[in-house]
């Protein structure tokens, strides 16, 4: 039996759910295919979305017309703001949400979606033509047909769980792996790896003793993570609990290492630094008195609590002692035995910025099966793949460094390639300033407009959006102050210098740390009718404006080594001078621009002048 279509997605994970639909959006005919359609969208670790580094790139899949952040306002049970000690700049969203409602609600929007279609089946192998994909074929025995194809496999790709000296074959435990695919892969010239990840144990609710735990409430501001949502506050009906690890918890791990796959030798290929498992912080860290342990609901029908920070594949004995030498854990149930789990996945120095792999033309990579990590860092490669295997043919749609956080994270990994499931931190974006969770949409939105992801409706709120903003910079920098009594005491009240002679604007005082904007208001006998997000836009801009000047112009010389194309068709090994390792990574990575290749680890300024006079020949 045979099907076609224009796009391909394989797996329906976070990164699967968001190549199909915006594939979709585009008006191109797209096939999701999956293992088991209702395990659509499940959160298999921890069930929250955003964080640091995490909700720039659910802004940014949101403002590019993705799913995630609406989905996530649909199925939230608890939020709140970080990084609030810091600048307005830097606080982030992070959300508990319902993690069954989420997958439901994920598979009734795929289900819903114009051009879109579900099916229930295996992937075996791809069908490929001189080194072009042109489909796969399922177990089931169906053959589809399509000019672009996206592996969005997770974890699945030759899966094995651990759980101590247990072992067995599974993508997910409960769920079959995907055998045959890798081989395929590796058939078609693409290398294959190996990583490995824990999960943590999930208790019930109803055997905690909460009474002694210290209380994370959700916030009382109105929130939502779409720019489409309806900001709302939330009933501080489910919060999040923190406990500790103790000595006693230590000495379990310690006493029973050898029988942790990791520490024993049976399972050897690379895992998380920024995720670590429970054992290797003990072990690791040994001076730590104790770890945080957040308690984590997981839905509104279910009495299960998430244990946030014990992360382990030890045996079921050892995590039974784990958990209940932890206060309010005494007598705690686990319901569900954390795990680990090691998989196949694509060294991402074989892809381009695109996503699209250098040795095949049509197939692209995005998720976990590229070495990362993180429900958000998926869905982030998720869009970009579904939107330029949508594109395919046309021009490719390459997020840089300057653009967003997604870029960064692409970059990194087609660029650096992996030695551990890649996260992604806010220290990796240079540019972090510009890129702000909260400007996601004046980021790319015009381009997501041009690409046919979103709306006209939406697009013109964004318009409107964009105009308040300049209106409301305008008046402010043409309101000016002169000092007189009132208005120095108002300074003088909020401990920064009164004015002289001169006087000052109204940008000028907002731009002082010590002014908030309801005190720019009383200094200027202005009303304030301004929406909150038009406040924290023009506030931001006004007290980071020198950051922000700072690196736009390091922006405008980034772009200048962007610029600077380099051919596909660059013979490195007819270039004299090159050093030994320069020329390697440069043959692996292939880098699109001088700035890219610059970036490459092993590539020295020697090389980079080379290939810069070479440009120049």
């Amino acid at each position: 039996m045979e099907k076609s279509s224009d796009v391909i997605v394989v797996g329906a994970g976070h990164a699967g759910c968001e190549a199909a639909l915006i594939s979709a959006r585009t008006g191109k005919e797209t096939t999701l295919l999956t293992i088991d359609l209702d395990k659509i969208a499940r959160m298999s670790c921890n069930p929250a979305i955003g964080g640091p580094g995490k909700s720039q790139l659910v802004r940014e899949i949101d403002a590019l017309g993705g799913e995630m952040a609406r989905n996530t306002d649909r199925a939230v049970l608890h939020m709140r703001r970080l990084n609030t000690s810091k600048g307005r700049a830097m606080q982030i969203m992070r959300a508990q949400v319902d993690r069954d409602k989420y997958r439901r609600e994920m598979k009734r929007v795929l289900e819903t979606e114009d051009n879109l279609r579900l099916n229930e089946g295996m992937v075996r192998k791809l069908i490929v033509e001189s080194d072009e994909v042109k489909g796969v074929v399922t177990r089931e025995g169906v053959s589809y047909y399509a000019p672009a194809v996206v592996l969005a496999t997770g974890t699945f790709l030759t899966g094995r769980v651990y759980l101590g000296d247990t072992s067995y074959p599974a993508g997910r435990s409960g769920e079959p792996p995907a055998e045959e695919l890798s081989t395929s892969l590796e058939d078609h010239g693409l290398s294959i790896e190996r990583m490995n990840t824990d999960t943590t144990p999930r208790v019930n609710g109803d055997t905690i003793d909460f009474s002694p735990l210290e209380s994370q409430s959700t916030t009382d501001e109105p929130f939502a993570f779409s720019y489409t949502s309806e900001k709302r506050v939330l009933e501080n009906e489910y919060p999040v609990y923190l406990t500790r690890t103790n000595e006693e918890t230590h000495k379990i791990i310690r006493d029973n290492i050898d029988r942790n796959p990791r520490y024993n030798g049976t399972v050897v290929s690379a895992h998380p630094r920024y995720c670590p498992s429970l054992e290797s912080k003990i072990i690791d860290f040994p001076d730590r008195k104790h770890h945080k342990v957040f308690l984590e609901p997981e839905g509104k029908a279910s009495k299960e609590y998430y244990l946030q920070g014990i992360y382990t594949s030890s045996p079921p004995d050892v995590q039974e002692g784990i958990v209940k030498s932890m206060e309010g854990l005494e007598n705690a149930h686990i319901e569900r035995y954390g795990y680990g789990i090691e998989y196949d996945y694509l060294p991402p120095t074989q892809l381009k910025n695109s996503l699209e792999t250098l040795k095949m033309d049509g197939l692209y990579a995005a998720g976990q099966i590229n070495g990362t990590t993180g429900y958000e860092e998926a869905a982030g490669q998720g869009i970009i793949a579904g939107i330029n295997a949508a594109r395919r043919g046309e021009e490719q749609v390459i997020l840089d460094r300057s653009q967003g956080f997604i870029g960064v994270m692409i970059d990194d990994l087609v660029t650096k390639g992996v030695d551990e499931p890649y996260r992604m931190l806010p220290s990796r974006a240079e540019y972090r300033i510009i890129l702000r969770e909260n400007n996601a949409d004046f980021r790319l939105t015009e381009l997501a407009r041009d690409l046919g992801t979103i709306g006209e409706e939406r697009y013109e709120r964004f318009k409107d959006k964009k105009e308040r903003v300049q209106s409301e910079l305008e008046k402010l920098k043409s309101t000016r102050v002169t000092p007189g009594k009132e208005v120095n005491d108002i300074l003088r009240e909020n401990d920064t210098s009164p004015l002289k002679d001169q006087g000052a604007s109204l940008y000028e005082l907002l731009k002082r740390p010590e002014l908030s904007w309801e005190t720019i208001l009383k200094l200027g006998s202005l009303k304030d009718g301004t929406a909150p997000e038009i406040k924290k836009e023009v506030e931001i801009r006004a007290k980071y404006e020198g950051y922000i000047k700072k690196q736009e112009k390091r922006i405008d010389q980034f772009r200048e080594m962007e610029e600077k194309e380099l051919p596909d068709s660059l013979d490195y090994d007819e270039l004299d001078g090159l050093s030994t390792e320069g020329r390697e990574k440069l043959k692996e990575v292939q880098p699109r621009t001088l700035g890219q290749a610059e970036r490459i680890p092993g590539v020295t300024r020697s090389d980079i002048t080379i290939l810069t006079v070479w440009l120049k020949g």
